[in-house]
């Protein structure tokens, strides 16, 4: 069935919270991208409704990000062992859209190419170790930021 909202009825959100690993920086000249995810949001950031948007990416090791901030360091649990996060920000506007990003330093995340962002093989701990780190940190700035 079709539901039907009035335009005056459309809530627009004030914080809207993105994470990914694969992701793009226009002002910056940054692009990590193993596909379409890139494409996506490269036109999410030029025609996101005004308000906040908070991105939130890995750090990869051959991608030169530029001058960042650190925001915040979170120790997190993987594997049985503290896994120290060193998080950076940065922000720009354009276009009514606040644009804030999160940038996650880690060394499973540093040592990924920007050609080839995401860890082979499903199997390896390794792996696991990755997706566990970038899930746990992504939900600590999400508790934090509180979009």
């Amino acid at each position: 069935p079709a539901i039907s909202t009035s335009a005056a009825m459309r809530i627009e959100p004030a914080h809207v919270l993105v994470a990914a690993i694969e992701h793009t920086i226009p002002e910056r000249g940054v692009k990590v991208s193993a596909g379409g995810l890139g494409k996506v949001l490269d036109q999410m950031l030029r025609e996101h409704p005004e308000g906040t948007m908070s991105l939130v990416h890995p750090m990869f090791g051959d991608v030169d990000y530029g001058p960042m901030d650190e925001y915040t360091r979170f120790t997190i649990v993987v594997d049985g062992k503290d896994q120290e996060i060193v998080v950076y920000t940065m922000q720009s506007e354009c276009e009514g859209i606040m644009r804030v990003w999160y940038i996650l330093s880690h060394e499973l995340f540093r040592e990924r190419q920007k050609t080839a962002p995401y860890p082979p093989s499903m199997t390896k701990v390794r792996t696991l170790r990755y997706f566990s780190l970038w899930n746990q940190a992504v939900a600590l700035l999400i508790s934090e930021l509180n979009p």
